[in-house]
């Protein structure tokens, strides 16, 4: 359980910081993996540094050593991507994805190739009290990591930036009418997601003390894209609930089935089908019951007509 209570608490900063581009920028991104895993492997690198001396920081910052990883790939590949929207962003964001994935078996040295990069948690300098041997100790370092970044993420959705994010995703012609560019706000916003997809991948590599060329391909990419879509686009909390239900699915129901991808996927197509709005577009369509304080009732009514 504190294993699965730790993937999700990466995965729903990883969904949260897609939901940034998708949801907040209206930004299609189909190689969102590349942030988590560049964090991913910068992150391992620097508890490499640290466990060898040549690093002296706490094992609780690696993580922000992998977002700022993930923000310094953010600017570069943000600032060309972003020059376009719709389609053309997506296929470049699937380029770029693809292009990093090929280089992973190309540059050993930073990737590790096949094998990827590996690394001891138990460094020996902490802020805490913590070894960082148990599980329970890792977990209560996602779940800090987790908290301040959903709040800071929750932030950003009310500051300026995060309003003409909505406003470049809804208006894009009009926006430069009132002084901004488009381009600009996109790139900031990529950026900023970056941040916080390298601070998920920082995590990870923490947790699993191994990253591989895997985290940088295709299969996270839409991984995330369908957490999020599922959780619900249109509402911060949406992502949320998509991570834990798909971590859920990932790690119980595999154990179950073999066919567990079947159900994820045709859960993916229902809603796209019937629920566009997600988990959290159909919570939120009830909201009017419960604050009339008759969704009791509604649901009573509803079992016994079933």
């Amino acid at each position: 359980m504190l294993s699965m209570a730790s993937e999700m608490g990466i995965m729903i900063i990883f969904a949260l910081s897609y939901n940034m581009l998708l949801g907040q920028g209206g930004m299609l991104s189909f190689g969102h993996a590349v942030y988590f895993g560049l964090g991913g492997f910068i992150a391992m690198h620097a508890l490499n540094f640290i466990n060898a001396g040549a690093l002296f920081l706490p094992l609780e910052i690696v993580p922000l050593i992998g977002g700022l990883g993930g923000l310094f790939f953010g600017i570069i590949f943000g600032y060309v991507s972003t020059r376009r929207a719709g389609t053309p962003f997506a296929l470049i964001s699937l380029g770029i994805g693809e292009l990093i994935a090929a280089s992973s078996l190309m540059l050993p040295s930073f990737f590790g190739g096949e094998e990827g990069i590996s690394g001891d948690r138990m460094a020996e300098i902490t802020l805490t009290p913590f070894g960082f041997g148990q599980q329970i100790e890792v977990y209560y370092l996602v779940a800090f990591w987790m908290l301040v970044s959903i709040g800071l993420m929750y932030l950003l959705t009310q500051t300026p930036l995060g309003r003409m994010a909505n406003a470049v995703r809804d208006n894009p012609e009009r926006t430069p009418f009132v002084g901004y560019n488009t381009h600009i706000v996109r790139t900031i916003q990529l950026s900023l997601a970056a941040f916080f997809a390298g601070i998920a991948g920082g995590l990870f590599a923490i947790n699993y003390e191994i990253v591989t060329s895997e985290v940088v391909g295709a299969i996270p990419s839409a991984n995330v894209l369908m957490m999020t879509y599922i959780g619900g686009i249109g509402y911060f909390f949406g992502p949320i609930l998509g991570a834990i239900l798909i971590t859920i699915m990932e790690l119980m129901l595999s154990n179950i089935t073999h066919a567990w991808v079947l159900y994820y996927g045709l859960m993916f197509v229902a809603m796209i089908m019937w629920a566009p709005g997600g988990l959290a577009g159909l919570i939120m369509m009830h909201k009017p019951l419960w604050q009339g304080r008759v969704l009791a009732g509604v649901l009573k009514a509803a079992g016994i007509a079933g």
